[in-house]
């Protein structure tokens, strides 16, 4: 008699990005070990990114069975999750879980969102509701932060419609949509199940937005490409939120910055409408009231006139871009369903 084929063991890789992270590392890093269960094969890596605060021995010192990275720079957050998602794919990961060190995860939510990736693979990224985040004891889930109720409110509007509220909707159709979703604008980095088909080909984040917006551009770059994303409403995973850049300058010009050139490489907006906007933006720049933050006139326009040489130099680069787009989209395969799984 022929014995049985052993069943599936999805190979799933976690990765924690920390710059002088210590105080979350230890409750981040021990509630994703705790998520070890036979069904799954399960990595945890931690990507440390020029930490001063002892965060890597720390990290070999508690959680022994960790993978570590240690960059010899801060390379920001795109990048030094690109160095994780490489190690990750070159394991042979199926899917990888970029979790912030300011989490802590319920036992049960990765392999609760592995099995949603295996049941509905037309989805490439999903991700779960986020919590208040609590000190210690069991990982509750009692009440949204302030991400979730933002993306409860906004629900599955464009990512600009504060701006333009007549943009269409990402999400995709009703037809073939997995129960208790949320097609979001996007899902954020802080919980971010990704499929290793699409990183492989759709790519990494984009190194150029350094931090912020990056997993927002490779959820519409996901788009193009045919997949669906979501968020799980049935899933969560507590979330401090604000990291290390809290309400700073650092926070200010990035995002700043980043915005534009997020709008710059977006082809499905028309010149006239990329330019309307972001001369709205400027105006409100100039002004120092800035997406990241408000600041002094004075250093609204110091703050500015550096984002808009960056940008000017960036042209090339934003002109390669969207030809990549551009490309993304005209390969787009037909709608993706259950039975046509890639």
């Amino acid at each position: 008699m022929t014995s049985p084929a052993p069943a599936r063991r999805p190979k799933v890789a976690t990765i924690t990005v920390g710059t002088n992270e210590s105080r979350w590392l230890p409750a981040c890093l021990s509630t994703l070990l705790a998520s070890h269960t036979p069904d799954l094969d399960l990595t945890v890596w931690y990507v440390d990114n020029a930490s001063t605060d002892r965060s890597t021995a720390l990290v070999r010192d508690n959680n022994p069975q960790t993978r570590i990275i240690q960059n010899d720079s801060n390379l920001g957050f795109a990048q030094a999750n690109n160095v994780g998602m490489r190690a990750a794919l070159a394991d042979g990961a199926d899917y990888v879980f970029l979790v912030n060190p300011d989490t802590r995860t319920p036992p049960d939510l990765i392999q609760q969102l592995t099995a949603f990736m295996e049941r509905w693979p037309e989805y490439g990224i999903c991700g779960p509701m986020q919590y208040t985040y609590t000190e210690d004891g069991p990982v509750v889930l009692d009440e949204y932060n302030d991400w979730s109720r933002t993306a409860e409110r906004c629900g599955e509007a464009d990512g600009f419609a504060a701006d333009r509220p007549d943009r269409p909707s990402p999400a995709g159709p009703a037809a073939g949509r997995a129960p208790d979703t949320l097609e979001h604008a996007y899902v954020q980095g802080a919980a971010f199940f990704v499929r290793a088909e699409l990183l492989r080909s759709v790519g990494l984040f984009d190194r150029v937005f350094h931090t912020y917006y990056e997993e927002t551009d490779l959820c519409r770059r996901a788009r193009w490409a045919g997949w669906r994303v979501a968020l799980n409403l049935g899933l969560g995973i507590q979330h401090f939120g604000g990291g290390g850049t809290g309400a700073s300058t650092y926070r200010r010009v990035q995002m700043r910055r980043n915005r534009y050139y997020f709008l710059f490489t977006d082809i499905t907006w028309s010149w006239p409408a990329t330019v309307s906007l972001a001369g709205r933006w400027l105006r409100e720049d100039l002004l120092g009231r800035s997406v990241g933050g408000t600041t002094t006139p004075v250093r609204g326009w110091a703050e500015t006139a550096a984002a808009t040489w960056w940008l000017l130099r960036l042209a090339p680069t934003i002109a390669r871009r969207r030809r990549t787009h551009r490309s993304l989209r005209a390969a787009r395969p037909g709608a993706r369903t259950s039975k046509g799984a890639p």
